[in-house]
């Protein structure tokens, strides 16, 4: 019966008070998940098992007793599991929890892509976020297009382990059967366009990208062996024209880093580059079901001056987006478990 009372009633100050805390919770869980991260405890946890507080004190050359506080809210977090700790002695035990394990491995030391979450969120959480609304000059930490192969690399390293979800969407929503030729525009390594030939021996996939993206894209494709059915067309699409002659046009996780306008240039674009009764496909996370996801990203853009203003749309706005430039939404094909991402099928009207 107690359980019925922990959620406040909506309205009152608990309730005020409970989303204030919410608030104030996210900065300290991400102050938690930065150290524990910094002092590489995933790793040792996941190599040596569950330890007595103790002796990760010991090991991480910290104060115990500021330890055991840390290593306690690093459970209230749900990244470590915590046994005997019911009256505070220093024998507790902590080990990494099933979230950890999730995250970072079962040995701790994996996680490339939530761990370059953290390093992202550092890289600007350090900035006085008032001298920069101000116009402080800001680092170059991420710049488009990439400044340097490296930088390139690291830009479709990001796409390319991410990219599951992404194609589980695609698939699941069926938009490429009956398909023939499909133009992935900003598409990366061409993972998503192999993947495509995989599910769909019929297709032919060109993969629309930056040099130093393309190149990585041929090297893909040379790996996977598939030359004969797919080829990399280099360009800018925020200058040059799409090719054209094809029958499905995807944007996969491309449209969530451009302004409005410029969504709707690369749509009118798109238009041109189809053939009659062609289907422009999009893979993109909406605000919608995502607003924690939205904030995260959100918040980074406010550092980055070569990514414009809201960046994470409603699908109300791809719809007026599309209906600009000459298309109408067929069907929408909700989120799966596996990714955040939604997709539109269009027509030209």
């Amino acid at each position: 019966m107690y359980s019925n009372f922990l959620t406040p009633t909506p309205g009152t100050p608990r309730d005020r008070d409970n989303r204030y805390y919410q608030i104030l919770g996210g900065g300290a869980r991400m102050r938690m998940l930065e150290t524990f991260l910094d002092l590489q405890l995933p790793e040792l946890l996941g190599k040596e098992g569950p330890l007595p507080a103790t002796e990760i004190c010991k090991r991480l050359n910290i104060v115990l007793d500021r330890g055991w506080k840390f290593l306690h809210l690093l459970a209230l977090c749900g990244l470590l599991e915590e046994t005997k700790g019911l009256y505070c002695e220093d024998d507790a035990i902590f080990g990494l929890s099933k979230q950890a394990k999730e995250y970072f491995g079962e040995d701790g030391a994996q996680g490339y892509f939530f761990r370059d979450l953290v390093n992202f969120w550092k890289n600007v959480a350090c900035l006085p976020l008032i001298d920069v609304l101000q116009g402080m000059p800001l680092p170059d930490a991420v710049r488009w297009p990439p400044a340097t192969p490296e930088a390139a690399e690291h830009l479709e390293k990001w796409m390319r382990v991410t990219a599951l979800g992404a194609i589980k969407s695609i698939l699941a929503s069926n938009v490429m059967i009956g398909g023939a030729k499909l133009l992935d525009v900003g598409g990366g390594d061409g993972t998503i366009g192999c993947a495509m030939l995989q599910a769909y021996p019929e297709l032919n996939v060109t993969v629309f990208n930056l040099p130093a993206s393309a190149a990585l894209a041929r090297e893909v494709i040379k790996v996977k062996n598939q030359p004969d059915r797919i080829n990399v067309h280099e360009g800018d699409f925020l200058k040059d024209e799409l090719p054209g002659g094809f029958d499905r046009i995807l944007f996969s996780r491309v449209l969530t880093d451009w302004t409005p306008s410029v969504c709707r240039m690369l749509f009118e674009k798109s238009r041109r580059a189809l053939v009659p009764g062609g289907k422009l496909v999009i893979n993109e996370a909406f605000v919608e079901g995502n607003l924690d996801y939205s904030i995260s990203w959100e918040f980074r853009y406010i550092f980055y001056d070569t990514f414009g203003r809201a960046m994470f749309k409603p699908l109300d706005v791809y719809r007026q987006l599309l209906n600009d430039a000459g298309f109408k939404i067929s069907r929408v094909y909700p989120m799966l478990d596996d990714a955040f991402y939604s997709v539109i099928e269009a027509v030209a009207i």
